[in-house]
């Protein structure tokens, strides 16, 4: 749920409200907390509760500078192991995506998005780089769920920042050019802040 986008910056949650809002027991919720709270996706509260985490322009900004190297690096290495199945996999899931963007759907897009970058991730073969890169996407995921409106809302721009790189990925994947997949996610990724609105809300450094 976090990872989709389905908590909001600021947010606060209570262990029953969780509970009941996934129709599960108390202690699965409670250990999952724990693990999101030791992940700094989720701020521990009294009276077992917890808060989606608001950060600053300079938080987010370093957080996405340490998704650019680990994520680049992870295209690198997926080019290198990539099989022509899962290219074809990866294809599909780009088709799907520009899909969704002509729909404005920016809730699909959302899902397609990151399992495309999570199968990328995968074929990379780097437990450690994996977990690392998921721990980022656990902290950023509030805020890049407020901006995916924004991708698919511009239809002069939607296609080009949802979708544009993912062809130079693909096209990388496919020569087996790990550099070009290192650059290709790259731009990518540094694509997002020159989203109109991205950084609307949210504060300096203090």
């Amino acid at each position: 749920m976090v990872l989709a986008g389905g908590f909001k910056p600021g947010e606060v949650l209570t262990l029953r409200a969780l509970a009941k809002r996934l129709d599960i027991g108390d202690t699965p919720v409670r250990e999952a907390v724990k693990r999101l709270i030791s992940e700094g996706a989720f701020e521990a509260l009294p009276n077992r509760s917890a808060r989606v985490p608001v950060m600053n322009k300079r938080e987010i900004q370093q957080i996405l500078d340490l998704r650019i190297m680990l994520e680049s690096n992870a295209a690198a290495l997926a080019a290198q192991n990539i099989t022509l199945h899962q290219i074809e996999e990866l294809r599909s899931l780009h088709k799907q995506m520009a899909a969704a963007v002509a729909a404005n759907d920016s809730q699909t897009y959302g899902e397609l998005n990151m399992a495309f970058h999570f199968a990328i991730y995968r074929i990379a073969d780097n437990r450690t780089l994996a977990t690392l890169i998921e721990a980022l996407w656990l902290r950023m995921a509030p805020f890049v769920s407020r901006t995916r409106s924004l991708i698919t809302s511009d239809a002069s721009q939607a296609w080009f920042i949802a979708c544009g790189q993912h062809e130079a990925l693909l096209l990388a994947m496919q020569t087996r050019d790990a550099e070009a997949a290192r650059a290709a996610m790259r731009a990518d990724l540094s694509a997002l802040p020159k989203i109109d609105g991205y950084w609307e809300g949210v504060e300096d450094a203090s």
